[in-house]
């Protein structure tokens, strides 16, 4: 769809959940690249340990991101343990964030409430704020509200829920990354999902991070920590998004990008002793 027809739609559609654009490769194509040059990454989030990854062994990690009022993303933990941070440019963004303790079965819809559109902003917001709202939500999986507005950046921590929704117009761009401070959480969670890519990671980062081995021997070491093993608008893309492709760790969001991959017999093993036997082969 070419973006003057999709600029049409946006602006008089009446959808109760609208097409939203969820763009991951922007900075690749020949016409759209120039955008990546618009703006740079907030100090705070700079030292993402991804770059030092061949691009195109990393996993999509920016997006450019439009729609409407209404759209939105649904209720999701972002892949691989990262953390993301999303600047708005145009309009307002509503978000939840609710603590990485609490149990999927509570933060999704119920079977009765999902309807045509379980996997939208719209449906989280109609149905389980309600719950959410109400007295009766447990106290220590108490949510953090609040309402973006333009030239704004929302961080999401790594493991937390998040759900968005549009109140208008939006225009954002958002980044997945891996810091000093998550990288014990998105090691393993990487050798599990992404093997190829975290053996290559690793001896980059021997190379040219070798303080940081350390962190990685002892997240080898120690059991997965599953996030819930749920599902990942920092960065995520529902069903509305134009780039919905999945992934194992993506789980509902698919917003990891990429095409499903076969990954060789080790991925069958015990996680904690996959990521032990990757880390020392790789230092070898």
């Amino acid at each position: 769809m070419k973006m003057k027809y999709y600029h049409d739609y946006m602006l008089n559609n009446k959808d109760d959940s609208p097409l939203y654009i969820f763009d991951s490769s922007f900075a690749e194509r020949r016409k759209t690249k120039k955008l990546s040059e618009d703006y740079s990454v907030p100090k705070f989030f700079e030292d993402d340990l991804f770059h030092y990854a061949d691009d195109k062994k990393r996993p999509p990690h920016r997006w450019f991101v439009m729609g409407p009022a209404r759209s939105g993303t649904a209720i999701h933990i972002d892949p691989l343990g990262t953390s993301a941070w999303n600047s708005l440019l145009q309009g307002h963004k509503r978000w939840v964030l609710i603590p990485p303790i609490a149990p999927r079965d509570l933060v999704k819809p119920m079977a009765h409430e999902k309807g045509k559109h379980p996997d939208e902003g719209i449906t989280w917001f109609q149905t389980v704020y309600k719950r959410v709202r109400s007295p009766s939500w447990p106290k220590e999986y108490a949510p953090i509200e609040c309402r973006q507005g333009p030239g704004e950046t929302m961080f999401v921590p790594s493991g937390w829920w998040h759900v968005v929704i549009n109140e208008e117009y939006t225009i954002a761009v958002t980044h997945n990354y891996c810091s000093v401070e998550n990288l014990h959480l998105v090691w393993p969670k990487t050798v599990k999902g992404r093997p190829k890519l975290s053996k290559h990671w690793v001896k980059r980062l021997t190379e040219q991070r070798p303080e940081l081995l350390e962190i990685i021997k002892s997240a080898s070491e120690i059991p997965l920590y599953d996030m819930n093993e749920s599902s990942s608008d920092s960065s995520s893309s529902s069903s509305s998004s134009d780039d919905s492709s999945d992934e194992s760790d993506c789980d509902d969001s698919g917003r990891c990008g990429g095409r499903k991959r076969k990954n060789d017999d080790r991925s069958n093993e015990c996680p904690e002793k996959m990521s032990t036997t990757y880390f020392q082969n790789s230092l070898v």
